[in-house]
């Protein structure tokens, strides 16, 4: 698209390659939208608590507790990194790591490019 007066092209704002979720007392923060490039961007969910955590994703209008997400470790003063392909767009649940119910867990989302 033009701008007015210049002759030049406008280019769009660029997504970040990644961004980072931080996770404190098992709430994420941010908690809403993530956006990162569809080119290999990446989420690094970094936990600051003494405990690991489960985090299970899942798609936009699916039940997080009918088995069609997937569930990653966060360990313990660590991270995890997602790599974000074109067009993906997740939701998540952080949980205890034993727990297997989303009703335990703070969630966020979505994660997404």
């Amino acid at each position: 698209m033009g701008t007015a007066g210049t002759g030049r092209e406008v280019e769009p704002e660029a997504l970040p390659l990644f961004r980072t979720i931080v996770v404190v007392n098992q709430y994420p923060s941010p908690n809403g939208k993530v956006e990162v490039s569809p080119n290999a961007g990446r989420i690094v969910f970094q936990n600051q608590d003494p405990i690991e955590y489960r985090i299970r994703f899942y798609r936009p209008g699916e039940d997080p507790d009918s088995g069609v997400g997937m569930d990653l470790l966060l360990p313990a003063q660590g991270f995890l990194n997602v790599v974000i392909r074109p067009n993906d767009e997740f939701n998540y649940f952080i949980m205890g790591s034993a727990s297997i119910s989303t009703s335990t867990g703070k969630g966020g989302g979505p994660i997404t490019n």
